[in-house]
């Protein structure tokens, strides 16, 4: 079952749709914001341009990683997250669940659309990250050189690890996007079990982190807000009660949405 759910994704427009877009904000930001800096050693007395300090995740007033953030909810749900609505309008859920058990379609569904929003939210960082290391050199930030950064506690974690390993840095933060990506598509999945509309499938991530920040900010805390801790320089301080609320709260609210609607179809 994993292979023809694997096999579908694959030929779906759907998909590479989303890897586009994430795509397209990437490369603009590395050509707008990236490729044509020059370096003025003698104004600031070294290296401050580099891809620890450049690339797309770090932040910063650009429009595209911005962008980038405030469509990922959408972007991640693009691939699998409705094939289970797909399906039912179609029809083709009762063919497979005669041919097959339907927990086992149920199952390969949730983690392959994980992994697909997963891949989907990280890729354009680590293209990125690449194109930043063909422009820039390979030099670890440094406190006095590169001091108009508030890579300070409270806006971002674990600020003394970014200066002694910045790439494993940077990892961290691909690999938290990637997390919060695959939370997102759940999540969108999760809906699909009570709705069948697509839209409604695809936006709800969007609906959902968009009350949360309405909340947030109306009790003054944007320091909570996803936009901003998922940003290596977050602009809005980052919190890590607020990341790990986010994070396992709303995986667990989809798993028990997800659940719920499966046992209507799973009889054994």
């Amino acid at each position: 079952m994993g292979g023809l759910i694997l096999h579908r994704l694959l030929h779906r427009k759907s998909f590479y749709i989303a890897i586009l877009i994430g795509l397209f904000c990437s490369v603009a930001y590395f050509y707008t914001d990236e490729l044509f800096l020059e370096e003025s050693i003698e104004k600031d007395g070294g290296i401050a341009f580099t891809p620890y300090t450049k690339w797309m995740g770090i932040g910063g007033i650009s429009d595209y990683p911005t962008l980038f953030l405030f469509l990922l909810p959408v972007i991640v749900s693009l691939p699998l997250a409705d094939l289970f609505a797909s399906d039912q309008r179609t029809g083709y859920t009762p063919f497979l669940f005669i041919r097959k058990k339907a927990s086992l379609y149920f199952k390969a569904l949730f983690g392959l659309n994980f992994a697909a929003a997963f891949i989907t939210g990280t890729l354009p960082l680590i293209v990125n990250l690449y194109l930043s290391f063909m422009k820039f050199p390979n030099i670890p930030p440094d406190r006095v050189i590169n001091n108009e950064m508030p890579l300070v506690t409270g806006y971002t974690f674990f600020p003394d690890f970014y200066y002694s390993h910045p790439l494993l840095h940077i990892l961290f933060y691909i690999l938290l996007t990637g997390l919060f990506s695959g939370v997102w598509a759940s999540f969108a999945l999760s809906i699909s079990m009570l709705f069948h509309n697509m839209f409604i499938v695809v936006l709800s991530p969007f609906v959902l982190q968009f009350i949360l920040n309405t909340v947030f900010t109306t009790l003054g805390q944007d320091q909570m807000q996803a936009s901003s801790f998922l940003q290596q320089q977050a602009p809005n301080g980052a919190s890590w009660s607020a990341m790990c609320f986010q994070l396992i709260g709303v995986m667990l609210l989809s798993l028990i949405i997800f659940l719920l609607g499966v046992r209507k179809y799973v009889r054994d």
